[in-house]
């Protein structure tokens, strides 16, 4: 019974060598070294071109596999840093499922920060609903179309039913995390005190500093022929946000329209 017992606990220990053994050699015969990237240079790009053009010049490699380059892809582009460039993230993998991971700099050649744009003036009738947001868009270089994010502030709620200005800022935020901001007066006015449609070729537009303007070329008619008078805050030498004012008058009677011009 004592050599069974002897017997018995020597097969154990054996079979607990011969299993640690397997485990260590299939432990070693595994491959758990991830592709090794290079060619992460600092990159330039257009915003038009494809994904794939941050691969440019990059190469995955492999000990085992070997040349494993077409497994990369690009996995996250971060936001914009302070310097205007963005982190590139890149991914490789093995025939193991070893992943191997890099990183590279790039920068926009022509890159241009969202936009606002208007269809109508920021002037809304008394006695009814309206939607803050409905005559304005955004657009951006990066996304195209943005105007499904455009978001704003007021400094106050607005009272449709009695005349009145209030502040209002929009904010819009492209791809690269780049947010563009428009701060402009919004104006509740009286219908019945301005029955002259005044319609301008823009209500929005951006020049840049020390750019020609002359007001008097986004005048485009009136519902009634009258005396034009045209109201303009704008200083080209000097960035940030003006007013131009359009006033036509036909004896009593009278209408406005504004522009928002954007000297940057």
């Amino acid at each position: 019974m004592k050599k069974i017992k002897i017997f018995s606990i020597i097969l154990f220990i054996c079979s607990a060598a011969i299993y640690a053994g397997c485990r260590i050699y299939a432990d070693r015969m595994t491959d758990h070294t991830p592709p090794v990237i290079t060619g992460g240079s600092d990159i330039e790009v257009s915003v038009g071109d494809p994904r794939d053009k941050l691969l440019e010049g990059m190469t995955a490699e492999d000990d085992r596999d070997g040349d494993v380059t077409d497994s990369l892809v690009v996995q996250k582009i971060s936001e914009f840093d302070e310097e205007g460039k963005r982190i590139v993230s890149f991914a490789a993998v093995d025939d193991s499922g070893n992943v191997g991971y890099s990183s590279r700099i790039m920068a926009y050649t022509d890159y241009q920060p969202p936009v606002f744009a208007l269809d109508a003036p920021l002037r809304f009738p008394t006695g009814g609903t309206f939607n803050v947001c409905e005559n304005i868009s955004a657009s951006g270089s990066l996304d195209g179309d943005l105007t499904n994010k455009i978001k704003y502030t007021l400094d106050r709620a607005i009272t449709s039913s009695v005349p009145g200005i209030y502040q209002v800022e929009f904010r819009v935020m492209d791809s690269a995390g780049r947010t563009s901001y428009l701060q402009a007066d919004l104006e509740v006015y009286d219908p019945s005190q301005e029955p002259v449609e005044v319609t301008l070729s823009s209500y929005l537009i951006y020049i840049g500093v020390n750019a020609p303007f002359n007001a008097a070329d986004y005048f485009q008619g009136s519902s009634r022929e009258g005396e034009l008078n045209i109201q303009s805050t704008v200083d080209t030498s000097s960035p940030g946000t003006y007013y131009v004012d359009y006033t036509v008058t036909d004896g009593a009677l009278m209408g406005k329209s504004r522009l928002i011009v954007v000297v940057g």
